[in-house]
């Protein structure tokens, strides 16, 4: 495995995580229910985006990256997650930007960077 396919590997772990359910379900107890009137209002005309549910395969794969990633140190494994999660649904990519800011650096280039030699150090001590 090179380190291009554990950067796929760990967008793809962050896109599992996302199509899990919550882990803390609320839940009205003590309401009625709004129900329509009319026929057509029992979900035959749903509108909406369906949530998709991971396979045992991509399960699988978010645990074996998880396995993986605890092997380097928190810095490390904060960034690589941040950087996969804010790659969720872009086709551009993670928000090197919007990743500099939240960990006070001036330069995304160096968040990128950071992100290349985390993946390098897991590549080699893997």
């Amino acid at each position: 495995m090179d380190i291009a396919e554990l950067h796929t590997l760990f967008l793809d772990m962050a896109v599992t995580e996302r199509r899990l359910p919550k882990a803390i379900r609320v839940q009205k107890q003590a309401s009625w229910p709004d129900y329509p009137m009319d026929w057509h209002g029992y979900g035959w005309t749903q509108l909406g985006e369906v949530r998709l549910r991971p396979t045992g395969d991509q399960i699988d794969a978010m645990d074996r990256a998880h396995g993986m990633i605890m092997q380097l140190a928190e810095d490390d494994r904060r960034l690589i997650m941040a950087v996969a999660h804010s790659a969720v649904g872009r086709d551009r990519g993670p928000r090197w930007t919007k990743l500099a800011h939240i960990l006070g650096l001036n330069d995304p280039r160096i968040v990128k960077r950071n992100y290349r030699d985390a993946l390098t150090r897991l590549y080699y001590r893997l």
